[in-house]
């Protein structure tokens, strides 16, 4: 029975299936787990940037959680017969140089206030608001 239960705590801790960095946790402030929901199968992704550009991998309709600047209030996006869908007034940020900083700097917020309250907390200067299709199109231009 215990081999079981290590398994499952090791499971949460590995590598994003897209970018192969280790998952960034949890942590008391703040929510960094991005989950994609495909059928009944529950993936866990280092950012909201890895689970876009590597969203091809499934067929037919997605559920993403990503984190929010709100702890435990992720943002749902849905993908449903190839459409993507956001909460009205969500806005994207994709700004991560290296992919070190991917989770840091590729998020998704409530509002635009939040996202500059997010940016100004953590000294992410330069930072544009973006909408899921202008974060969509960021994230599929190739990686420098």
């Amino acid at each position: 029975g215990m081999l079981g239960m290590s398994t499952m705590a090791m499971a949460h801790e590995g590598d994003c299936p897209y970018c192969k960095l280790k998952l960034v946790q949890n942590t008391k402030e703040l929510d960094n787990e991005v989950v994609l929901k495909v059928g009944n199968k529950r993936i866990e992704y280092r950012c909201l940037y890895c689970v876009i550009k590597d969203q091809k991998r499934y067929k037919g309709d997605l559920i993403v959680y990503a984190p929010s600047e709100k702890k435990g209030e992720p943002i749902v996006l849905k993908r449903t017969d190839g459409k993507w869908t956001a909460p009205e007034g969500t806005v994207f940020m994709n700004s991560f140089k290296k992919h070190a900083d991917c989770s840091a700097l590729s998020r998704a917020f409530s509002s635009k206030a939040a996202l500059d309250k997010y940016a100004s907390a953590h000294g992410h200067t330069g930072v544009k608001a973006l909408s899921f299709a202008e974060f969509a199109e960021a994230v599929a231009k190739p990686a420098n």
